[in-house]
């Protein structure tokens, strides 16, 4: 019986490796290789190695604009979406204002919101020619022109910010919730008002926590391509991920794979500069972890007259978050574009769902989606629950090999990594077919399911397993009854999560799109470009609403259960 258990490790352990091998060290391999490529040669055809590339980079002026671009517009985004996020957290976590429950619900279920069809409400209100809110200060204040314009640098920074708050609130609620306060209180007890504890306490035993935060949320807008593709274009604000799209993808002409791939580098080798920062921020903040064992409730604090200002304060950022949602769903609601208003309400019709949902190729769409979402939430979380298991488990050196190679995606940013995939890939079968899109997705969400898994069980005792393989069960069948179901609540949340992300990206099925394997994000894009308004945000309310009803009930359950 061990000598079997050992070969079934064993063949698994070296199945894994080869596999993760695979899926994520070859891209990255054909990538930099096809830096080196001279200009207009097709990957992996020739054998040629020149400098060419990375020469034009360097002495272009041009990408020292995007360079800046991206730095400023990730940091700008970052501090304004981290500063809310923070703002909301302590009133949810730390204050007596009402609806806090609702507020965590609310913040949970919008990261299930594609950023995409936010971009697309965003434009519908602020286009400077017939955008609502541009609409309604003319008519309202004789405004000659437009006072709001979607297409600038600083309105893409807030629309990015304001994306970001949901993410970053559930990170530093959970600092807040889980930062015990009895130092807190014995600066109450000596003297010391709400706002010296704020910032004499507080602050400083969260600043590491909310810095590992920043540089989490600033390698994540660094990395972002949904909102600069279509807001940052027109408004000629060029950032690296757009630019890495255009030189592959290019509207006319041939793509120059070869500067693609050195922006790529860059790219990779600032995020591998930012994931450095971010262990290092997060390893030396052990030192200030204030989390005891002990039962213990923080003291919440009570606003008294600050309540109200403070309520409608939040209230006006849920308010802004849902304008962009509010006017999707007036479009939709029409055949034709229509402001918002009054005698719009005589013209309602569901005539525009009827036209998607019939339309052949929302149809094909709706099919890949589905075939892609599942596969790759299946093989992510598969694969993610063998390398835990292997992570916590086994003391094989492939172990922590392998838990290094499911990792490695995380410092990859994916308009990279789907890039690298394309070059991979494109004179074989997979090109053009969905498979290829769960392939990437599988590639860009291992880190995440492993890192789950690997958190999950570590708490599960190893003698649960080992006492299944006693009684005659083998490995696989111990960890299939035994340790696996033990992990099933997280192995279910993780694939929830992998599927709804799934779902709302852009940047794998842009990059890899064809005729054959377009899906729902593509098919928006499609309609979005056509143009088909009415169509757009028909299709976006109906993605938008699957996906909530997908994670909303989870998602209540989990702010239940944290209250």
């Amino acid at each position: 019986m061990p000598s079997r258990r050992l070969n079934q490790e064993r063949v698994v352990l070296l199945l894994l490796c080869a596999v993760i091998g695979v899926l994520v060290l070859g891209p990255v391999i054909v990538l930099i290789r096809t830096s080196f490529t001279p200009p207009e040669s097709m990957p992996l055809e020739t054998i040629a190695l020149t400098l060419e590339n990375f020469v034009t980079l360097l002495v272009s002026s041009n990408t020292v604009r995007l360079v800046l671009n991206t730095v400023i517009y990730a940091l700008s985004s970052m501090a304004i979406g981290v500063s809310i996020a923070t703002f909301v957290a302590w009133c949810t976590e730390r204050t007596d204002m009402p609806g806090s429950f609702v507020i965590r619900v609310f913040m949970f279920c919008w990261m299930a919101v594609p950023a995409l069809v936010v971009g697309f409400g965003w434009i519908l209100l602020l286009n400077p020619g017939q955008g609502a809110l541009n609409v309604l200060f003319r008519e309202l204040f004789d405004v000659k022109g437009y006072v709001f314009t979607v297409y600038s640098f600083w309105t893409l920074v807030l629309i990015t910010a304001f994306a970001v708050v949901p993410t970053a609130y559930v990170m530093i609620a959970g600092l807040l919730r889980n930062m015990d306060p009895q130092l807190e209180q014995a600066s109450r007890v000596l003297g010391g008002g709400p706002v010296v504890t704020a910032f004499r306490i507080t602050m400083p035993l969260l600043t590491p926590g909310l810095l590992s935060v920043a540089i989490y949320m600033f390698m994540a807008v660094v990395q972002t391509f949904d909102l600069p593709v279509i807001i940052g274009l027109t408004a000629n604000v060029p950032v690296l991920s757009t630019r890495v799209y255009l030189l592959s993808a290019p509207v006319n002409g041939m793509p120059n794979y070869g500067l693609s791939a050195a922006f790529g580098v860059v790219l990779l080798v600032l995020a591998v500069g930012l994931m450095w920062v971010y262990l290092y921020v997060t390893r030396t903040g052990e030192r200030f972890r204030v989390v005891t064992g002990k039962a213990f409730r923080p003291r919440r604090i009570a606003l008294g007259r600050w309540k109200v200002p403070v309520m409608l304060a939040v209230a006006a950022y849920f308010l802004i978050m849902s304008l962009p949602i509010v006017m999707l769903l007036w479009i939709s609601l029409h055949t034709g574009y229509e402001k918002p208003g009054v005698a719009g309400l005589e013209n309602l019709t569901f005539a525009t769902f009827a036209r998607i949902v019939e339309n052949p190729v929302v149809i094909r769409a709706v099919i890949n989606t589905i075939v892609m979402v599942i596969a790759s939430a299946t093989f992510v979380m598969l694969l993610a629950s063998l390398i835990g298991w292997f992570t916590v488990r086994s003391n094989r050196k492939l172990g922590k090999v392998l838990d290094i190679l499911s990792f490695l995606p995380m410092a990859i940013p994916p308009i990279v990594l789907v890039l690298a995939v394309l070059l991979l890939y494109i004179r074989t079968p997979l090109y053009g077919t969905v498979w290829i899109l769960v392939l990437s997705h599988t590639t860009i969400y291992l880190a995440f399911g492993t890192r789950t898994m690997s958190s999950a069980l570590i708490q599960i005792h190893k003698e649960l397993g080992d006492a299944a393989m006693l009684s005659g069960a083998s490995w696989l069948k111990s960890l299939r009854l035994v340790t696996f179901p033990l992990v099933w609540p997280q192995i279910l949340n993780g694939w929830v999560w992998v599927f709804a992300h799934c779902a709302r990206d852009l940047t794998v099925p842009l990059m890899l799109m064809t005729t054959s394997n377009i899906v729902v994000a593509t098919a928006l894009w499609n309609l979005w470009e056509f143009p088909d308004l009415p169509g757009t945000a028909a299709l976006s309310v109906l993605l938008m609403g699957t996906l909530l009803l997908v994670a909303a009930p989870f998602q209540i359950y989990a702010a239940y259960k944290n209250r």
